[in-house]
C-alpha cells in the first residue's frame, strides 16, 4: 500500500468516526464494564467498616423485590403502549416510586425492620439494579454493531437520548449515587414505615427530573442523583443511631 493509499484509508476512518455517533462506544463501554462490580462491593465494605455484616438472605430478598417491582411495570407498559411516546415514558417513569417503594415497604413489614436486615435488603436491591445496567450495557454494545431495521430504530432512540459519547464513568458514578438512595430508602422505611408516603413522590420525582435533564447535562444529572442519594443514605443511617 502506497503512502497516498494509507492516507486515504486513514482519512476515511477519521471521517467515519466523526460522522458515526456510535464510533468507539462499544470499546469504551466494555473497557469500563468491570468497574460496575465495584459499586456493590463499595457498600458492602462501607457497612462492614461500621460493624454490620451482610445478611445474604436479606440481600437475596432485596434483589427479588427489585425484580418484582420491575415486572410490575409490564402491565402498565402494555396499557400505555399506544399512547404518545413521551407521555407513555413519563407515566412509566412516574410509576417507579409507587411500585418500588410499595414493594420495599411490603418486604420489610413481612420480614424484619432491623438495621442489619434493612441494610442487607437495600444492598441487594441496589446490586441487582447494577447487574441490570451491566446487562443493558452489553446488549447495547451488541446492538450498535447490527444494521438490521430493528437495530437501526433502537439506535435512533439511543441517539435521541443524547450523551452517547459520554464517558462510561458517568454511568458508574450514577450507580453509586442511585445505590445510596436505594439503601437509604430501605433504612428509612424500616425505621418509619409511614415515610413511604414521602419517598414515593421523591423517588418518582427524582427519576422524572433525571430523565429530563440527562440529555442536556449528564453532570447535572449526576449531581442531582448524588445529592438526593447521599442525603437519603445519611438520614437512613442516622435514624438508627
Amino acid at each position: 500500500m502506497t503512502v497516498n493509499e494509507q492516507s486515504e484509508v486513514q482519512l476515511v476512518h477519521e471521517v467515519r468516526e466523526t460522522t458515526d455517533p456510535f464510533a468507539g462506544v462499544s470499546q469504551k463501554a466494555l473497557k469500563f464494564l468491570p468497574l460496575y462490580l465495584l459499586v456493590p462491593i463499595l457498600y458492602w465494605a462501607l457497612f462492614k467498616s461500621i460493624g454490620y455484616e451482610l445478611n445474604w438472605k436479606g440481600f437475596a430478598l432485596g434483589a427479588l423485590g427489585w425484580t418484582v417491582a420491575l415486572f410490575l411495570r409490564g402491565p402498565l407498559s402494555l396499557l400505555v403502549q399506544k399512547w404518545p411516546p413521551e407521555k407513555a415514558k413519563n407515566v412509566i417513569v412516574s410509576s417507579s416510586g409507587v411500585l418500588e417503594e410499595g414493594v420495599r415497604l411490603s418486604l420489610l413489614l413481612l420480614t424484619s425492620v432491623s438495621f442489619t436486615w434493612a441494610q442487607s435488603v437495600g444492598q441487594g436491591w441496589a446490586a441487582i439494579e447494577v447487574l441490570f445496567v451491566i446487562i443493558n450495557v452489553i446488549m447495547i454494545t451488541v446492538l450498535i454493531k447490527r444494521t438490521d431495521e430493528k437495530a437501526m430504530q433502537a439506535k435512533e432512540m439511543l441517539q435521541a437520548q443524547g450523551n452517547i459519547q459520554a464517558s462510561p464513568l458517568w454511568g458508574i458514578l450514577e450507580r453509586i449515587w442511585a445505590s445510596a438512595f436505594h439503601i437509604g430508602a430501605t433504612l428509612i422505611i424500616a425505621h418509619s414505615p409511614w415515610s413511604v408516603l414521602l419517598l414515593i413522590p421523591l423517588h418518582s420525582g427524582l427519576n422524572l427530573v433525571a430523565v429530563r435533564i440527562a440529555k442536556a447535562s449528564i453532570f447535572g444529572t449526576n449531581m442531582l442523583v448524588a445529592a438526593l442519594g447521599l442525603v437519603t443514605l445519611t438520614v437512613g443511617i442516622l435514624l438508627f443511631q
